[in-house]
């Protein structure tokens, strides 16, 4: 879905203009001996969204802040309701992003071996995304192919690999280089606003792409990642990659992960 790449720009923009660019992209998964498991993707704009809400109690810039959510239209855990001047998705971009990413769930609907589909739209701490149960890893990786075309006009076969004595996370569908690639395309790749790609960089340095890996009937023995974290107990490994931090680019970090389990 083109619109998709053009929402990411927006949100980035947004990120310069708050001041912030915490920007949170979590991705969880289970996987059992048996190959079933859970899939969950999370976007949380939390941070962004309480330094605009901040800047808005102080009157900060009214135009600034109709690019973000209205707090008047979020009433505790309720729905979130667009301002009615917001007729494009770029004039409420975090809102509009949240709606594509929890959007996902009706996509699935249906999908062999996929189960127990949830939209994730929490609109109070703007997180938002989607969650399922697989059968099985072909099953996943057939969900993760429907998400990647419909979302973000990819081409993915596979994901990720797992036979109980070993798990295979593979580069595709790797949603911080999307992004990092819509900055590219819309917003920093031309010559002469090496200055704008700069501005980008900075702001962005924190934002993060998570990568969580639960193993409960087995133990990580070995990880060839080397931002990989194994828990106490082995069961879990964490990769936290940071796709506009200069410093940790240098390094070229990669969702790609080979576990040996026990």
């Amino acid at each position: 879905m083109k619109n998709l790449k053009s929402l990411f720009l927006a949100v980035l923009t947004i990120s310069m203009t708050a001041l912030t660019g915490c920007l949170h992209i979590i991705e969880e998964a289970t996987f059992r001996n048996n190959g079933s498991g859970t899939y969950k993707m999370t976007l949380d704009m939390s941070e962004m969204k309480g330094m605009m809400d901040m800047f808005k109690g102080m009157g900060g810039d009214s135009t600034a802040m109709n690019m973000g959510a209205d707090s008047t239209s979020i009433q505790g855990e309720g729905d979130y309701t667009p301002p009615a001047d917001a007729a494009s998705p770029t004039e409420n971009p975090m809102g509009s992003l949240g709606e594509q990413m929890s959007s996902v769930a009706s996509t699935l609907q249906g999908v062999a071996g996929i189960t127990s589909v949830v939209e994730i739209k929490d609109t109070s701490t703007f997180s938002f995304g989607y969650s399922f149960d697989f059968a099985d890893v072909a099953s996943l990786n057939r969900a993760l192919k429907i998400i990647n075309k419909d979302k973000y006009e990819a081409k993915v076969d596979e994901v990720f690999r797992f036979n109980g004595k070993s798990f295979e996370r593979l580069k595709a569908g790797d949603l911080g280089e999307e992004m990092k690639k819509a900055m590219m395309e819309n917003g920093g790749g031309e010559e002469g606003e090496e200055g704008s790609m700069d501005m980008f960089k900075m702001f962005l340095a924190d934002m993060s792409y998570k990568q969580i890996y639960h193993f409960p009937d087995r133990a990580v023995k070995k990880s060839n990642n080397k931002l990989g974290e194994i828990s106490e107990g082995g069961h879990t490994l964490t990769i936290d990659i940071k796709p506009f931090n200069e410093e940790q680019q240098k390094n070229k970090p990669t969702v790609a992960t080979k576990l040996k389990l026990k």
